[in-house]
């Protein structure tokens, strides 16, 4: 499982644009502090959807 979230994790990094924050987010880590947390109340699950319909094109596409 660890290696798959970290293959996502890079992945993310490497080839897309989406922020760090939404990356972590779609993690489930705990991102900023208790202030950042406090103001951040957004899910994003609009721009989460867009995320992972990339990740799901990136992880079923054939790579030859």
């Amino acid at each position: 499982m660890h290696g798959f979230r970290s293959s996502f994790r890079t992945w993310g990094m490497e080839a897309t644009q989406y922020p760090d924050e939404m990356l972590e987010f779609a993690l489930a880590h705990v991102v900023g502090d208790q202030t950042v947390r406090a103001y951040a109340r957004s899910v994003m699950v609009a721009k989460r959807r867009h995320l992972m319909e990339d990740w799901a094109k990136y992880v079923t596409s054939r790579i030859e």
